[in-house]
């Protein structure tokens, strides 16, 4: 199927929406990973029912854990992975509460952060315990240890489809796994 019309962060809008309608509050105990394969580009964009099938994969306490699993590595089987989390979040621009764990500071806010990554990059959404209605999307520009280990499950995915001589695998269609990264290895096209 073609899927380079869709957009990381119109794909991550689509399957936050879907798996909103599933979940109750912003208290996950483990993070979640999923697989994502798009049936209807052109229903992603309008969060139609039926645009994707997302697939369950695994859980941890752990989201670096669950991400850095070797098993997780079969997200790559599908058009995209995603992955999902409950915590606490706080404004960084407060001055002298920098060094506060977002979980102290005076004005935290619970929130539920969805990320996507696939060959066409990173998007992610959040959505807040306090504003549940209001989603907040980022098309790829965050940086931080947990966009790092995103984009490297799915940097790392790629690289074990390669086979023990060397080789690169190929998928049923004949194209190399491989042939999605950069010859630096630095970004997912």
């Amino acid at each position: 199927m073609n899927t380079s019309t869709v957009t990381p962060v119109a794909l991550a809008t689509c399957v936050e929406h879907s798996l909103n309608l599933s979940l109750s509050g912003f208290d996950l105990k483990r993070a979640r990973l999923y697989g994502i394969n798009i049936v209807d580009p052109l229903g992603v964009e309008q969060q139609a029912d039926g645009a994707l099938r997302i697939s369950f994969l695994a859980e941890h306490g752990d989201v670096y854990e669950l991400l850095e699993a070797r098993g997780s590595a079969i997200a790559r089987m599908f058009d995209a992975a995603a992955v999902l989390t409950c915590g606490w979040a706080a404004p960084v621009d407060d001055g002298n509460d920098d060094d506060l764990p977002p979980s102290v500071h005076p004005r935290r806010r619970r929130v539920r952060l969805l990320v996507v990554v696939g060959d066409a990059g990173v998007g992610s959404v959040l959505r807040f315990a306090d504003t549940p209605e209001e989603v907040v999307t980022d098309p790829g520009n965050a940086k931080g240890s947990l966009a790092d280990a995103v984009e490297q499950l799915w940097r790392d995915a790629i690289k074990a489809s390669v086979d023990t001589t060397g080789e690169r695998a190929e998928d049923s269609a004949g194209d190399s796994a491989a042939d999605c990264v950069d010859d630096d290895a630095s970004s997912a096209r």
